[in-house]
């Protein structure tokens, strides 16, 4: 239970927010990202960020919302605007950095909960693996879902030895950019 407290509030929902008719905001996809500093950056996946850097066709989003985990039987507040600060669509890795409130104030000395990043290295098979995220199935709250290590994969033109971590944990389709934690909630 400690795990999940402690990751839980590191877990936010992104939101692909595009300008209706009258000014008003509307999600045009979601999917999940994960604080790793108290400042306001956000580690996601690429095709969550920005499909149209990945190939995919996707709507122009206007801006990215970002959703804050305060409970976990309750859908997560959209407080936040972000924007990407770098995106590496090779790796399908974005990190976006939160701008303003979603009222359009500026934030300053944001000090939000992040999480430590861990050492895939020192991931073994059969290690256990936490997933927390936003899948469009399952409600609007946070999903919890743990499984193993079940294998390891190297890419061509990835140099980490291990590209990719292989588990056997069950993961929804907008999981994507959320976080998979260790024990000790790296």
């Amino acid at each position: 239970r400690v795990i999940t407290e402690k990751v839980m509030h590191c877990v936010v929902q992104v939101v692909a927010l595009q300008r209706a008719l009258l000014g008003n905001l509307s999600p045009a996809w979601t999917g999940s990202g994960t604080l790793v500093h108290s400042s306001g950056l956000i580690l996601t996946n690429c095709h969550v960020a920005n499909p149209r850097a990945m190939g995919m066709s996707a709507p122009a989003a206007d801006m990215l919302g970002i959703a804050i985990t305060q409970r976990s039987d309750e859908a997560p507040a959209l407080t936040y605007l972000a924007k990407v600060a770098v995106q590496a669509p090779e790796m399908d890795l974005a990190v976006l950095q939160i701008v303003s409130r979603l009222d359009g104030k500026p934030v300053s000395g944001l000090n939000l909960p992040s999480l430590e990043l861990g050492d895939s290295d020192a991931l073994e098979l059969g290690d256990q693996v936490c997933i927390f995220g936003y899948p469009g199935i399952g409600g609007e709250t946070v999903t919890f879902t743990t499984g193993a290590v079940s294998g390891f994969s190297k890419e061509s033109g990835i140099s980490a030895r291990r590209a990719w971590i292989k588990t056997d944990a069950t993961i929804a389709g907008g999981n994507s950019g959320g976080t998979a934690v260790n024990l000790d909630g790296q």
